[in-house]
């Protein structure tokens, strides 16, 4: 018999801004330059994460045009 699943811990906001898409986008980037050296340095091929938060950089860049 398979094990049980345990599904993720939810994240709940105890703080919520509302920011503009230009300041979202300057954060995203920051994160995916730094989550990519780090990638880097430990030789890691994880790519999955990666390729959602830049597709969402992408969103918002066209967003903001």
């Amino acid at each position: 018999m398979d094990a049980a699943l345990t599904p993720p811990p939810r994240i709940q906001p105890t703080h919520v801004q509302t920011i503009s898409s230009g300041v979202a986008q300057k954060r995203i980037d920051a994160f995916l330059h730094h989550f990519h050296e780090r990638n880097v340095a430990k030789n890691t091929g994880e790519s999955t994460t990666s390729a959602q938060l830049q597709k969402l950089a992408d969103a918002l860049r066209e967003e903001s045009r």
